[in-house]
């Protein structure tokens, strides 16, 4: 019974969950950066959803998800994430255009270039693993064979508005703010350097020093000795 329950514990600190914090101290800097990315996506895609319900309402018809509309609104929430990052080092160094992707298959991709962190490659997994989610919740044989067929990513296939797509991609940025956010509390503790220790040098001499004797009284000595002498 020991045996098993010392092999459970073995196992259990090998998991995904015990191995998670990817994050390093040195990765404080890009973590800020990415969040003020993240959320700088997350402000500029709601900004876009409220001008589609506006345009929506307005028209009384439809904003059918196309890939042309996509790249058009990918364009805008990037402008908006440029303006964030200006003038800092890239958080994610990529390989292509963008750092990750998930497939009609929900297979994830990411482009990371060697010199990206592992704690941004885990951020962009984060996101990246939420469209697969997403993903699953669709997929089946007759629909990848109709991608297949025609081409056509999901949201095109599965005739989705435009801002079902806006919507899933907040949601990824948000997966990314969620865990960098607990890594950046996670790594204010542990990151914090050693106290210094206080010496008291004032003690330190009193110890090795200690207060000389007073000196002794010649009168009182030498009444002392006659005292003696005279045995009173």
């Amino acid at each position: 019974m020991f045996r098993h329950s010392a092999i459970l514990v073995f196992f259990l600190a090998l998991s995904p969950f015990s191995l998670a914090q990817t994050c390093q101290c040195i990765d404080r800097g890009d973590i800020k950066a990415r969040i003020a990315e993240a959320q700088a996506a997350i402000q500029a895609y709601s900004e876009e959803m409220q001008k589609m319900s506006e345009q929506m309402m307005r028209t009384q018809s439809p904003l059918q998800y196309t890939p042309e509309r996509r790249e058009k609104l990918q364009g805008r929430v990037q402008n908006a994430i440029n303006k964030v990052a200006a003038g800092r080092i890239q958080t994610f160094p990529t390989m292509g255009d963008n750092p990750g992707g998930t497939d009609n298959l929900c297979n994830v991709t990411i482009n990371a270039h060697p010199s990206a962190t592992a704690c941004m490659r885990e951020s962009v997994k984060r996101h990246e693993e939420h469209h697969r989610q997403e993903c699953l919740k669709t997929r089946s044989a007759g629909k990848i064979a109709t991608s297949i067929r025609t081409g056509k990513d999901r949201f095109e296939r599965d005739d989705m508005p435009l801002t079902q797509y806006a919507v899933e991609e907040l949601g990824g940025y948000q997966a990314e703010v969620n865990f960098l956010n607990q890594e950046q509390a996670r790594l204010a503790k542990a990151c914090q350097p050693p106290k210094r220790e206080v010496i008291d040098f004032t003690a330190q001499r009193r110890s090795s020093n200690p207060p000389q004797q007073k000196p002794a009284d010649p009168v009182k000595e030498g009444a002392d000795q006659v005292r003696k002498l005279l045995r009173f």
